[in-house]
């Protein structure tokens, strides 16, 4: 209608009870949230395992697997293998599809092995082997909390590419009730930019239209509430991270 330039007419959350009221987004929701904490942890985990590993001089053929890894982090075997490496793990139309194939990465690795072998002091190590400690003591109880700025850093990292991936969801889960909040929102504007405008009544399934102001649910409306609800969750994750990315752990520690 024209006349808006930056404070709209009237304040109204009717496109967000619009989406709220979507079982569909909804449960798109709690997949990502579900799948964003586990494969995380779990990805920060393993990951830091193999590159605590790698980081000791004293682990046999140590150099012939950081050249493994080299290689298989520039070349990969293609999509249709890697469908196909999914079908024989059971994972096609399945939660840990978004877990399981991400649990490690050869690129975050690297830098959590350089950190190891840089920033964490090998007399801290020795002083810890004197008191008896073996690799599973040292790995919980010196690399993991000297390497917290590093973990949250990479931790950080991992969730945003977690919540934001709507690749997996599109392309190996047919089951609705397991796509994630990003693939429904491609497949909503997909959907709406091929000209197929998804109606409030359409939105809400069993809630009639007629209980929202129709002159504030628009397509692009309900579109952008979608957006908002999107970012909004990993945007309050980081101001609890954002100390680690400031502040070392380091300092002090060790008197040479």
């Amino acid at each position: 209608m024209g006349g808006i330039y930056w404070w709209p007419r009237a304040f109204t959350l009717d496109n967000f009870r619009v989406i709220l009221a979507d079982d569909t987004i909804v449960n798109a929701f709690w997949i990502t949230v579900g799948r964003t904490a586990i494969g995380t942890a779990g990805s920060l985990l393993v990951t830091s395992m193999v590159a605590y590993a790698l980081s000791r001089k004293e682990l046999p053929g140590r150099q012939q697997l950081l050249l493994v890894f080299l290689f298989i982090m520039l070349f990969s075997g293609g999509l249709i293998p890697y469908y196909i490496q999914l079908i024989n793990l059971g994972l096609i139309n399945n939660f840990w599809v978004y877990v399981v194939p991400s649990l490690f990465s050869v690129w975050n690795m690297f830098v959590m092995k350089t950190s190891f072998q840089n920033n964490i002091p090998e007399s801290v190590v020795e002083s810890t082997k004197i008191d008896g400690a073996g690799y599973v003591r040292i790995y919980f109880s010196i690399v993991l909390p000297f390497s917290m700025p590093l973990l949250a850093a990479l931790g950080l990292f991992t969730a945003v590419s977690q919540w934001n991936d709507w690749f997996t969801g599109a392309f190996f889960v047919n089951d609705l009730d397991l796509q994630p909040l990003p693939t429904y929102l491609q497949r909503v504007m997909s959907t709406m930019e091929a000209g197929n405008m998804i109606s409030a009544s359409q939105m809400t399934g069993a809630k009639e239209a007629s209980m929202y102001n129709p002159e504030a649910i628009t397509s692009k409306s309900v579109r952008m509430a979608t957006i908002v609800i999107t970012i909004l969750p990993i945007l309050f994750v980081y101001p609890f991270l954002q100390k680690y990315f400031v502040k070392g752990v380091l300092i002090g520690s060790v008197k040479e």
